[in-house]
């Protein structure tokens, strides 16, 4: 496959940050021309391989799997120029060769698409391209805080919408972008996704869950790379018309499905729209949307009680500080930090009654994998969600 300056830019920006990204991108223009499968046989019989033709000899860790896979190609060849700030090894740069393909690439570097944010209900009726799906088509649920009473609460809002909905044409083809490469898990949720996916991404630290699917085109286990037919779309599931939704959550090893509980959502905006984003870390550290739920949360806690007369702003400002302080020393996310504050303010404001205790119940591989409780039924004619 023959990639184009576009493409090859795109992956040297996924590949990691910083650097001479342009560089980078024009040397793998004059060592391969683009092209993911080329071979270069040498006199001592070594092959350089792909995209950034990456030598089996001195680079032996490099397999010929991942040589040829563009996406793991170029993160190899990042981490070769020591995150592209050396590129002697390439014979092409020390000959001046690469610098025919400085301005091309420079062009595309300079009209890559400015990131564009998902987050909230306005976006609601906006276009969309994606490099995930052919065409453009309607953004109908954006990911966060939603006034439709069928999402659960999260991240400190009464009702939470942990992706993004886009009304794509039943029977529209996902495709695994370019540069991309992970490993697939299926998921049937009958009452929620219905028929939908899991793409587990290598090197991200996150998985994209595709929702509402009328097939999967590959098998549970099976490893794939940009470029892959992932899957066929519909309406299966809780759902009131044709449409894809689109997920990312952090990954989680000990879970059934490979990935975060209900509540753990990113921003999957980025991901969506280009095909990648920032680290795992810039992701969980991100300041908008779900820290904004923190504030709020905390806010309307506080009015009600001062409202009521009660005096515990002293209390709940002790408590969300060390919230905040223990959840930055072990690590753990915004999201968490956000979720765990605004429930413990609610119940400071007003103590729930405690149920009581139930025996346990066994819960099968299918249910634990369960990304999304069972929704309402929905208003007819309303937006596919």
């Amino acid at each position: 496959m023959r990639l184009s300056a576009d493409d090859v830019v795109q992956l040297a920006q996924q590949a990691g940050s910083g650097g001479d990204v342009t560089t980078a991108a024009a040397v793998a223009l004059a060592e391969s021309g683009g092209e993911t499968s080329a071979v270069g046989t040498n006199t001592d019989g070594s092959r350089d391989r792909g995209l950034w033709q990456i030598n089996d000899r001195w680079h032996p860790e490099v397999s010929d799997a991942c040589a040829f896979d563009a996406g793991c190609n170029a993160r190899a060849a990042y981490a070769i120029s020591q995150g592209w700030t050396d590129f002697s090894p390439w014979t092409t740069y020390r000959t001046g060769a690469y610098q025919q393909f400085v301005p091309g690439v420079s062009t595309a570097h300079q009209q890559a698409p400015p990131q564009r944010s998902l987050y909230g209900q306005e976006h609601v009726g906006e276009q969309l391209t994606s490099p995930w799906f052919a065409g453009s088509w309607e953004v109908t649920q954006g990911w966060g805080p939603t006034d439709y009473g069928g999402e659960p609460e999260g991240h400190g809002y009464q009702h939470w919408h942990a992706g993004v909905d886009v009304g794509v044409a039943c029977g529209t083809t996902l495709t695994l972008p370019m540069g991309l490469s992970g490993t697939v898990r299926a998921l049937d949720n009958p009452k929620g996704y219905g028929t939908a996916m899991i793409v587990l991404l290598d090197g991200y630290g996150v998985g994209v869950l595709l929702g509402h699917l009328r097939q999967r085109l590959v098998d549970d286990g099976q490893v794939v790379s940009g470029g892959t037919p992932l899957a066929v779309t519909n309406s299966t599931g809780n759902s009131t018309g044709c449409h894809l939704h689109f997920e990312v959550r952090p990954l989680d090893p000990k879970r059934p499905a490979g990935i975060g509980a209900y509540g753990t959502d990113v921003d999957p905006s980025q991901w969506l729209t280009a095909g990648q984003a920032g680290s795992t870390a810039e992701l969980l550290s991100s300041t908008s949307g779900p820290l904004q739920g923190l504030q709020d949360a905390l806010g309307r806690a506080l009015t009600t009680a001062l409202a009521g007369g009660e005096v515990i702003l002293g209390v709940v400002m002790v408590v969300t500080g060390l919230i905040a302080t223990s959840y930055g020393m072990r690590g753990q996310s915004a999201q968490a930090l956000q979720r765990d504050a605004g429930r413990r303010a609610r119940q400071l404001v007003k103590p729930r009654p405690q149920p009581p205790p139930r025996a346990p119940e066994r819960i099968s591989a299918a249910a634990e994998s369960r990304v999304r409780p069972d929704l309402q039924r929905r208003e007819e004619g309303a937006r596919p969600r």
